[in-house]
């Protein structure tokens, strides 16, 4: 009791702020551990060296932590360091990543506002290029005009030397005034000229040309009279051809109450009949159509030509033999520009070889005559477009002639309508 009531009182007596407090607790209970090995005799050896052990671990221990202590403070002072640094870099990121942040809405920006003036320029362009291209149609129809008035200008001016070849030296001395008086004038008129065609394609762009539309009715009210006549010639066969199936069936219906022989003549030339009858039809509807598609004409005048033509049988066989064919083609004429070409081979070579891919036509007149050898004579006139090039004239004559029902052309002579006026 006495032992512990002085641990009581010694450790009262230490004021826990003290620095080395630990320290003189620990003092406080070695006094008290050799004030027992002192009353205890038996065990004073083992108590001492027990004692002493702990001493020099402790003593070990308070090396140990002399020599460590200087390693936790370095690496107390690492860790500031490290801290710092971590610090120091955290902020550069947020600093760079401000940075980049502006830049990216810098660029943005600028990407906005580059798209824009792109936009900008794009609309200039073709803006130019609209302006360009109207600049350009217009000076070359200027120069087509001018171009044009010189040629006029040529043409008068050979024309009035060749009526007047004696005022050759005065028209070289007429003076430069009015010279230039003529070319304001004729600007002017060229002015005029551009300005009212300027207007008629204006007012005129998308009306179709009084010419084109009167050669598509034309051809309209052509094909719906080819269309009738085609129509009318098949009810007619279309008739016959009833006609002959009901004999063909009266026939049969006879045929079962007469003799096997007999039956079989009588079928026979029945059929032989409305073999005959049918390809006389056939012939003659051929021939017909053939004549309408040829020739864009009336009924009327079709079948005057074809009647005139066929008006003299003694003059024209009935059948021609393919060698008396092959020797027409052969003798055949094609007189193109002047040029003469004999025989199928060559006008199919010539054909052939034209260098034009499309070609479109249109007839002004035509004349036909029939012939006192059973042909037809024709004369054609009219404007053709070959590809791209100009609208021309063009005269035609060529002779057709009846084989075997089929209109065969013996000659053709064909000029374009240039005209040279030099």
């Amino acid at each position: 009791m006495h032992l512990e009531s002085y641990v009581n009182k010694e450790l009262h007596t230490i004021s826990p702020q003290e620095p080395k407090y630990q320290e003189l607790k620990l003092q406080v209970y070695r006094d008290i551990f050799g004030c027992l090995i002192k009353e205890f005799k038996t065990y004073q050896p083992v108590l001492s060296a027990i004692k002493k052990e702990y001493e020099n671990t402790l003593a070990y221990q308070q090396d140990l932590i002399r020599e460590l202590e200087p390693l936790r403070s370095h690496l107390r002072l690492a860790r500031e360091e490290c801290e710092r640094k971590v610090q120091a870099r955290w902020g550069e990121e947020q600093a760079e990543i401000g940075a980049l942040k502006r830049e990216k809405q810098q660029l943005q920006r600028d990407v906005e506002a580059m798209r824009e003036k792109e936009k900008a320029t794009q609309e200039v362009v073709e803006r130019l290029q609209y302006e360009l291209s109207n600049q350009y149609l217009q000076y070359r129809e200027e120069r087509d005009a001018r171009n044009l008035l010189i040629g006029q200008l040529s043409y008068l001016t050979s024309a009035s030397v060749k009526e007047h070849p004696a005022d050759e030296n005065t028209g070289e001395a007429k003076d430069s005034v009015e010279l230039e008086l003529a070319l304001k004038v004729c600007r002017k008129d060229l002015t005029k000229a551009q300005e009212e065609l300027n207007r008629m394609k204006a007012e005129y762009w998308d009306v179709v040309p009084q010419r084109n539309w009167d050669t598509l009715e034309r051809t309209h009210k052509q094909t719906l009279l080819q269309l009738k006549m085609l129509q009318a010639d098949f009810n007619q066969l279309k008739s016959e051809h009833d006609t002959l199936l009901e004999l063909h069936e009266k026939s049969d219906m006879q045929a079962e109450t007469l003799d096997s022989t007999t039956v079989q003549i009588d079928v026979s030339v029945s059929e032989g009949e409305s073999h005959i009858q049918s390809s006389q039809c056939e012939s003659g509807t051929l021939t017909v159509q053939e004549s309408r598609t040829e020739f864009p004409l009336s009924d009327e005048e079709i079948n005057e030509l074809v009647t005139s033509a066929q008006s003299e049988p003694d003059g024209c066989d009935d059948i021609i033999s393919s060698q008396t064919l092959n020797s027409l083609t052969d003798a055949s004429c094609l007189t193109w520009e002047g040029q003469q070409f004999q025989g199928k081979r060559a006008i199919v070579e010539k054909l052939s070889s034209l260098p034009f891919t499309k070609i479109a036509h249109s007839i002004t007149a035509q004349d036909h005559q029939p012939t006192p050898d059973c042909c037809i004579l024709s004369m054609v006139v009219g404007q053709l477009k070959a590809d791209e090039d100009p609208i021309m004239g063009f005269h035609q004559s060529f002779i057709l002639k009846n084989i075997n029902d089929a209109w065969v052309c013996t000659n053709d002579m064909f000029r374009l309508a240039i005209h040279n006026f030099s």
